[in-house]
């Protein structure tokens, strides 16, 4: 259920920023420019490829095919959740930049607990 949320939420925002960048950043307070436009649809076109595997990882019974998707998730939500905490807190995007914060911090908090939870199972002979 964890991965088909984050799989759903990637879709979502990767959508967004592949076909509309300018729409999507104003939302956030954020100016457009050709230069930010582009850079948008490259994170939307990431963001697409991670809802895909999260997607495809949801239904995964190998711990170490799960434990792999996890630590990666893991990672790039902490660094995210850093540099989104950043520019909005330096009043780089509005205060609806406060709900990226919370999705990576979703994602870190989700990711780091399933990893914890699956280290405590005993392993399988």
């Amino acid at each position: 259920m964890f991965f088909t949320i984050l799989a759903a939420l990637s879709f979502f925002f990767g959508v967004g920023f592949v076909l509309a960048p300018d729409q999507v950043l104003a939302i956030y307070g954020i100016e457009h420019s050709p230069a930010l436009a582009l850079l948008g649809r490259l994170f939307g076109g990431a963001l697409l490829t991670l809802g895909v595997i999260l997607w495809l990882a949801r239904d995964l019974r190998d711990e170490s095919a799960v434990r792999t998707v996890l630590i990666g998730g893991l990672v790039g939500d902490v660094v995210n959740l850093v540099v989104a905490t950043i520019g909005t807190l330096a009043g780089t995007a509005n205060a609806l930049g406060w709900s990226t914060v919370l999705i990576y911090l979703f994602g870190a908090v989700g990711s780091g607990y399933f990893l914890i939870a699956q280290s405590r199972r005993p392993a399988h002979l």
